[in-house]
């Protein structure tokens, strides 16, 4: 019937800035589980797992 023409946009889009932008949320995502892993380890550490010295308490 009619030929689809798309228009293309007045700003062309930046896959540089959009590839570096992905990469750095990536790197900062994994940063962040990373610290919430090691916190948790080192709380767990410290405190010890209170579910389990509670169960086996021997009077």
């Amino acid at each position: 019937m009619y030929k689809h023409n798309p228009k293309k946009s007045l700003v062309p889009s930046k896959p540089l800035f959009h590839w570096l932008k992905r990469k750095i949320i990536v790197i900062l995502t994994a940063f962040m589980l990373g610290m919430a892993n090691g916190m948790h380890t080192e709380d767990t550490r410290i405190k010890g797992n209170q579910n389990y010295t509670e169960q086996h308490k021997k009077d």
